[in-house]
Formats: C-alpha cells, structure tokens, sequence
C-alpha cells in the first residue's frame, strides 16, 4: 500500500504548486482606475482599442524654408547697415545660393470646430531663422555672407488628406506651438471630425508623476506614425512638472502625446508632449547635393563645398514639456484664439 500513499504526497505537492503560481500572477493586476495614482509597470488588459483612439488625433507635419544667400566679395566693406537699406543685395553681391531646410513633427489636434483645426506642437518644427549673417572675421563689422528666408510653407498630412497649416501662437522658452488649420470638407472622404478627432482623454496631472511611471509615446519619427513605451526617469523638473522619459526620440517625434494612466485601464491622461532628446553636434564639409550625385567616389572632388551641421542622437532620453505648461500657453493666448475661431476654453477648464 505504499504506491497509494506515494501517489497522495506527489498529487498534494503538484496541487500546492499550482496554487503558489496562481497567488504570484495577481500581483500585477492593475489599481481601480482613477485612484490618483499612476501605474507603474504595463496596464493588465487589452489596451489596443485605446491606443487607436489617441492616435487618430496624433498628425504629421513638415515645414520647409526657402533662403537666398547672397556671398559679398573678400574686398568689399559691407556691413548689416547696408544689408538693411539695399531694395536689392544683388547688385552688391558677388553671388548668390538658393537653398531649402525642412523640419519634421508631430501635432496633437485639441480643437476641431467649424473645420477649424486646431493643434500643439512643438515650436522649433514650425520655425527657422528669418535671416542669419556670416562676419569675415571675429570682432569686425563687415560681412562675408547674409541669408535671409523668402519663403516658408508649412504642411499637414493626413492620408489622403495633404493641406497647410498656419502658426498662431508660439513659446519661445517652453518650445511650444499652436497651429491651424481650415479644413476644406469637400476633399475628404469622411467629416472633418472623423478625420481629425480631438484628442479623447482629459489633461493628466504631471505633478503626480513619479520615477518608474509607466507611459505611452505617440509620434511621427521619421514619417512613421508610431506608439512606444517608457518609463518616467526623472520627474518634476521644474515648477511646470516637466519631466525626462528614457523613451526612444529619434526626428519627428517633436510634438508628440506622452500619456500616463490613472490607476488602471481605461484612466488614459495626457500628462505631456515630447519635446527634444540629447544629441551631440558635429559639422561636416559637403559638395552640393547635386554635384556628389554624379562624381565619381574613386577621383578627387574640386568643386564648391559647404560647412553642414549635423546632430548625433543619444537615444534613450526624451525631455517632456508637461501639459501644465500647455494649458498655461492656452490661457494666456486663449482671448485672441478665440477671435481666430479657435475656442480652447473648455479645454483649459478641465478638471485640473
């Protein structure tokens, strides 16, 4: 009778086993939503249905601006003074270069009224130096070089819808942008407000954040749009609440959402917006695009070169402009918003 009892003590073992590994898994269920508290690991549940609702409000967009350098002979005593009088820089310059830079981001829709579209996003994709001077030498007034943008066009898309935007209000010092857009009705499939849905959830507080809170990053790096995960490193930066993810920031996830949940699923917050990255500068000699398209890699290049900067990403690092400096921006601008068609009062009304 001994197989019998052996059989009881292996069968009791197994079942305490399975117990253990059952009591160990719910831990990791999520709070109630809504406690105040955010979540701090990944929310138990299927998210997905969520995610898709925050991303149709995320949209991409570009600004490109134009300049004409005008290049002053190495003898010639031109000085910005001259530069401002002149109807013309052409008689007075040795040469002139035309040349376009182009920006790419992300802008997260908050308004949608009257086909009025109204989004933030972050300042430097939206601006660019009007003019920029190069002095012949360190100290002196007189110029080597002076560019000055002629033209700047700023595009939003949104499959299939490809259009322009206009700035309204800018930050300097937080980098943030508010930008519209009015949407011609007749070139969509669907309404202006299925195209492009409000942001769905309410302003988060990003007081609250802690170190290890869990977040989810909605962008368009390099065109693509895309949702990733990362988790608060260094919270409260300032009296706004900024904050530092180690969240993956390659270019054109400038402007992009930065949400937190509130307890558990479904308690999405928007607590901010993806702002910059760390990055080193280096500056490289480079020919035209032109002419290093048809020469030759194994002869010696004699043509013009120019001095280019460059930025080397430290991945990895993601500062975080909070929405309690968003909603600031939005109650100090918010009277002439309105006289432009742009009604963010409710929003900035929102439970805080």
């Amino acid at each position: 009778m001994k197989y019998p009892l052996l059989f009881t003590v292996i069968l009791l073992a197994v079942s305490l086993l399975l117990a253990g590994s059952c009591t160990r898994a719910v831990v990791y269920i999520d709070q109630e939503p809504g406690t105040g508290e955010y979540i701090t690991s990944h929310p138990v549940g299927n998210s997905s249905h969520h995610l898709e609702r925050i991303q149709r409000s995320i949209k991409r967009i570009t600004s490109t601006s134009y300049y004409e350098t005008y290049l002053f002979d190495p003898d010639s005593r031109i000085v910005p003074d001259d530069v401002a009088r002149a109807h013309s820089l052409r008689p007075i310059a040795a040469t002139m270069i035309h040349s376009h830079t182009t920006s790419s981001g992300t802008a997260i829709v908050i308004h949608n009224r009257d086909d009025l579209v109204g989004m933030v996003t972050a300042r430097h994709v939206i601006t660019s130096p009007d003019t920029l001077y190069e002095y012949r030498e360190a100290g002196q007034p007189y110029l080597n070089s002076v560019t000055i943008k002629i033209n700047q066009v700023n595009w939003l898309f949104d499959a299939p819808y490809v259009g322009t935007f206009e700035v309204l209000v800018t930050d300097d010092l937080a980098d943030l942008a508010f930008i519209g857009a009015r949407i011609d009705h007749t070139t969509l499939d669907v309404s202006v407000r299925e195209q492009f849905p409000v942001f769905p959830y309410p302003f988060g507080r990003p007081d609250r954040l802690r170190i290890g809170t869990f977040t989810y990053n909605f962008g368009y790096p390099r065109g693509y749009p895309m949702v990733t995960t990362a988790i608060v490193s260094q919270a409260s930066r300032d009296r706004h609440h900024s904050f530092v993810t180690d969240g993956l920031f390659n270019p054109g996830f400038s402007g992009g959402a930065v949400v937190a949940i509130n307890g558990g699923l479904p308690a999405f917050e928007w607590v901010g917006m993806a702002r910059s990255t760390s990055a080193s500068r280096e500056w490289y000699l480079v020919p035209e695009e032109d002419e290093a398209r048809e020469h030759l890699a194994q002869l010696p290049f004699t043509g013009d070169v120019f001095v280019e900067e460059r930025a080397t990403i430290h991945y990895g690092i993601t500062h975080v402009v909070s929405v309690t400096k968003i909603r600031e921006m939005l109650e100090q601008h918010a009277i002439y918003l309105l006289g432009r068609g742009y009604n963010v009062l409710p929003l900035i009304q929102e439970r805080r």
